[in-house]
């Protein structure tokens, strides 16, 4: 993808809803979510807890607290072991040359918790039939692909104990299909109303925690 920077894209990150939650339920006191990118989830979710971020290239939005961040490689992190109560990996370990390394690495740093997410990347049959594909599989910069089931047996693997395991970000597939048949924008709301109680959910994100044993 000529002229494409990873970076622009973390550089607008914004607070997912179901993230955030898992960080308020699982997030303990010293935190460091590992491929931050602008850090929104460190500026905007710090309140009691002590939330550092860290990440390979450093981001504007940081200048808001400078020594909150560090600029770091996400496999080989500058901490001692056992320092920090959880650690998050927000849409990073798809990126990773090493994703098995770096899930030794967090396990060696947290003495707490990991609270992971990474791209669903299973498809459907009818996915398949319609040639349709998560974006995942077509990011130049995804070295990595996962479900539900793969990622949390490389959770466990790494040494920790799963809590909690299940896919979030479900998909609006009725803005498209209003669109494809022509369907005015009120009709497509009310189609949607009725039809969503018995319409497949299909979900873009993997979420794992993982509790340091």
């Amino acid at each position: 993808m000529a002229g494409y920077d990873e970076r622009e894209a973390y550089a607008e990150r914004a607070l997912n809803p179901e993230r955030r939650a898992a960080v308020e339920r699982y997030a303990g006191r010293v935190t460091v979510d590992v491929g931050c990118g602008n850090g929104t989830y460190v500026l905007q979710l710090g309140g009691e807890r002590k939330l550092f971020g860290a990440d390979g290239h450093r981001f504007e939005a940081w200048d808001a607290a400078p020594e909150r961040f560090l600029v770091s490689d996400a496999a080989r992190l500058p901490l001692a072991g056992a320092s920090v109560d959880t650690i998050l990996c927000f849409e990073t370990l798809e990126h990773l040359p090493d994703p098995t390394g770096a899930l030794a690495e967090y396990r060696r740093v947290t003495r707490g918790r990991l609270v992971l997410t990474v791209p669903n990347c299973q498809t459907t049959p009818g996915m398949r039939k319609s040639n349709l594909v998560f974006g995942h599989w077509v990011d130049r910069t995804h070295r990595n692909f996962y479900d539900l089931n793969t990622i949390t047996a490389y959770v466990e693997a790494a040494g920790f104990r799963v809590v909690e395991a299940r896919y979030i970000n479900r998909i609006d597939l009725f803005p498209f299909l209003g669109e494809a048949l022509h369907i005015p924008a009120a009709a497509v709301r009310v189609m949607r109303k009725a039809l969503r109680p018995v319409v497949r959910s299909y979900l873009m994100t993997c979420l794992v925690v993982g509790e340091a044993v």
